[in-house]
């Protein structure tokens, strides 16, 4: 089943569909242990990261963040936007190079911390993830209470 397929039966009528992204093998040419293993394996170490990363898909609708991964079997989950407490997005240096990024998400679901690992254009990204967590509050009336010592 496709990750198409999967979407279009948990998305639900009034929700709005903002955006998918993948992670990306753009940083292998850049680090020179990948160039390496993939010499090495011929190729195979660069197809194997490549599927890994693929087939760990993120969809933002307007009400949750929908993550579906795995390549024989599939897994997916979702965090409710509206329980998303912070959002990090991190680059190395050949990360910078490649335009690539992880993003850490923070929820008070069971899900709890979600890692988007090697998405391009992380700091577009998460601020995009933001503005809809934040929509999202707002919609739903939600406020955030923090522990003040």
């Amino acid at each position: 089943m496709k990750n198409e397929d999967i979407l279009r039966s948990v998305l639900e009528k009034d929700e709005k569909f903002y955006w998918q992204v993948t992670g990306s093998v753009a940083d292998w040419k850049f680090n020179p242990l990948f160039l390496i293993l993939t010499l090495a394996t011929l190729g195979i170490f660069l197809f194997i990261v490549k599927l890994f990363r693929e087939y760990h898909s993120y969809t933002l609708t307007s009400s949750r963040l929908i993550i579906i991964s795995g390549i024989l079997g599939r897994k997916v989950d979702e965090v409710e936007l509206f329980r998303i407490v912070n959002s990090i997005s991190t680059q190395g240096p050949i990360d910078r190079l490649a335009k690539l990024g992880n993003i850490r998400i923070d929820s008070t679901d069971k899900t709890g911390i979600v890692y988007m690992k090697k998405i391009p254009h992380p700091h577009e990204v998460r601020d995009s993830l933001r503005d809809a967590y934040t929509q999202a509050r707002d919609k739903r009336g939600t406020v955030l209470l923090e522990n003040f010592r």
